[in-house]
């Protein structure tokens, strides 16, 4: 009985301590700019091995962990905050360019997804007439293209 007390204690310990080094370590994060040869400009969170990174953007220190609802508090609200003085400013002009380029991208992406969801549906159709068809890779692969769509139209939402 002592020794089972004992290894649910340390079975709980270790996942505490798992859980605040895994906290932890996510709020900890460079960001790294790299300059290719043809000039193009990356920033990334990933250094690159055997790549000397041409500026390193410190990660800025957070405090606390998330904060509790409370009925008090009520539901927390998005906070909007200006981005650090050293991170690399985009005026109006370009940032739309490349918001319009986004979306084009995302609404020719869902296009090819609504494609392959008709395809998917047909196959389904013509699957389940079949005897020994694999009607659950059907179904899944209806399903894939049904939830990316729904993941192309959420992202389609957030562009402004």
């Amino acid at each position: 009985m002592l020794q089972h007390t004992w290894r649910q204690a340390g079975t709980s310990l270790a996942c505490g301590i798992l859980l605040c080094l895994s906290w932890s370590s996510t709020s900890q994060a460079e960001i790294y700019k790299f300059v290719d040869d043809n000039g193009m400009v990356t920033y990334t969170n990933m250094p690159r091995p055997g790549v000397k990174p041409q500026a390193v953007i410190p990660d800025v220190p957070t405090t606390g962990g998330p904060r509790a609802r409370t009925a008090t508090t009520g539901p927390r609200k998005p906070v909007v905050r200006g981005s650090p003085a050293y991170f690399p400013r985009v005026d109006m002009g370009t940032q739309r360019k490349r918001d319009d380029m986004r979306r084009q991208l995302l609404e020719e992406e869902r296009g090819s997804e609504e494609r392959n969801l008709s395809a998917a549906r047909a196959a389904l159709a013509q699957g389940s007439r079949q005897p020994g068809a694999d009607l659950r890779r059907l179904r899944d692969a209806v399903r894939m293209h049904e939830k990316n769509i729904e993941m192309l139209n959420k992202e389609l939402s957030h562009i402004r």
